[in-house]
């Protein structure tokens, strides 16, 4: 069912509870606010069983804006599926998922996209009608390994974590990707409860023109938004967070770069290279008039690590 009559702190009580039968671990309260209510979306899709006063399984998605050659439309990203380990293998999933996206649909969400893993991957497109957009491998350079005779500090390289910069509108290209405004990355990474992100940008006239997020991972750092102006401009960001890393002892650097866009080129050139692991990338169209146009060809997109929840 979707959840009309619950208020949210009900709701989180009992979503918390699910997530540490369904994982055997807790998941953090002001993770759960974060992402579905503190930010301006101001759609909340869920779908739920319960059982008397207790929820068996959840599904959920996030509404979030595309962009593509000027043009916005309203989609929404698959998020965790849960179900508590008595109540598995009754087809919730699917039943949770059919009374989902009818749900978005009835709010004007056009779509909707994700990156499943291994376990559930199958179930999205044998029972959800989803299709496979690609399989992201990860691009890698061992920092360590390669040294530092081709990596530079850039005077021009500056720290904005806390996004007080005026931020550049979407490139007016064709690439599908997700709508980046200075407060979507304010609260996708500043106001992150579990996760610290730092921002090195490039300013041009007072506003960045180029930026590149990263975020401490084990011994490596994730790269986990690239988003360049030009060549040169990603060739000075990433040379300087490789020396950075270099020499703080960093492993490696890991990222997600698609071959159609010139940042692709521009770390070949470093020394990165396609390693595991490979990411499922997929989605579903709910309203197939209102999806950017041939939205399912990964040649259309420009996806970054930090459009997953994973990230």
């Amino acid at each position: 069912m979707i959840p009309t009559k619950l208020d949210w702190s009900t709701l989180r009580g009992r979503l918390e509870t699910l997530f540490l039968a369904s994982f055997g671990r807790p998941v953090d309260s002001g993770y759960l606010d974060w992402r579905y209510v503190d930010n301006d979306r101001e759609k909340l899709l869920f779908s739920i069983e319960m059982l008397d006063e207790l929820l068996v399984a959840s599904y959920s998605a996030f509404p979030v804006q595309l962009v593509s050659n000027g043009k916005f439309y309203e989609v929404s990203i698959s998020m965790t599926t849960m179900t508590h380990p008595d109540w598995q293998g009754r087809g919730l999933f699917r039943k949770l998922a059919a009374e989902l996206y009818l749900e978005a649909e009835a709010l004007q969400i056009a779509a909707v996209f994700g990156f499943p893993n291994a376990s559930s991957h199958p179930i999205f497109n044998e029972k959800l009608g989803w299709s496979d957009i690609y399989e992201i491998p990860t691009m890698v350079f061992h920092v360590q390994e390669a040294g530092n005779a081709n990596l530079s500090l850039s005077p021009e390289v500056r720290r904005d974590d806390r996004f007080l910069f005026g931020y550049p509108d979407p490139p007016a290209d064709r690439l599908i990707r997700v709508n980046r405004s200075r407060d979507y990355l304010l609260w996708r990474y500043a106001k992150n409860p579990i996760n610290t992100y730092q921002n090195y940008v490039l300013l041009r006239n007072g506003s960045v023109s180029s930026y590149i997020i990263t975020k401490l991972y084990g011994e490596g750092v994730d790269l986990v938004d690239i988003q360049a102006l030009n060549p040169e401009e990603a060739g000075i960001l990433l040379r300087h967070i490789a020396k950075e890393s270099f020499d703080q002892g960093t492993s490696r650097l890991s990222c997600w770069a698609p071959t159609h866009h010139f940042i692709h080129a521009v770390l070949e050139r470093i020394g990165f290279e396609n390693e595991v692991p490979v990411t499922y990338f997929g989605g579903r169209d709910l309203m197939p008039s209102a999806v950017p146009p041939d939205w399912l060809n990964y040649k259309n997109w420009y996806v970054q690590m930090g459009d997953s929840d994973v990230y």
